[in-house]
């Protein structure tokens, strides 16, 4: 081989790895909806689908609602909601059945944590977990959900 055939592949190779890295690059800077299929969030806004589970918390302190869109392979969506004024800490945590690696959301907020949402769960089930802490003491609640069919 001559020594301009080689740096012509050398040149080509070199080409083809730096594009690997900008497209690995840039694939990693994306929106939830562009994230990789199953877990996503926390994002601003409703869920899609329906609403198919309220869970209660402990001395009313809050709810958590799990939606359902059976589009596509099926999404679960929640989100665990403060019913007392001001901000406290929250979290909501889901988790398709099958994998053992949750998506939560935690933090200080006024009114909700998350939207989490767990895809390809089209008849297959989630767990979901949720908690608002008020003066010191958490009220905590978690769930299998019924698996929802399409």
């Amino acid at each position: 081989m001559s020594k301009i055939s080689t740096m012509k592949r050398n040149i080509l190779s070199g080409a083809a790895i730096c594009g690997v890295v900008v497209g690995v690059t840039l694939g990693g800077v994306s929106t939830a909806s562009a994230a990789p299929a199953g877990y996503a969030g926390p994002f601003d806004g409703p869920c899609k689908g329906s609403l198919v589970r309220t869970i209660g918390l402990p001395d009313s302190v809050g709810q958590i609602q799990v939606w359902y869109d059976s589009s596509g392979s099926g999404t679960y969506c929640a989100k665990t909601y403060d019913n007392r004024s001001g901000q406290h800490r929250m979290e909501i945590r889901l988790r398709h059945w099958k994998w053992a690696t949750s998506w939560n959301d935690t933090g200080l907020y006024d009114t909700y944590a998350g939207g989490i949402y767990v895809s390809e769960a089209d008849t297959q089930c989630a767990y979901v977990s949720g908690w608002v802490e008020v003066n010191g003491t958490r009220y905590t609640r978690s769930e299998t959900l019924v698996c929802e069919t399409s």
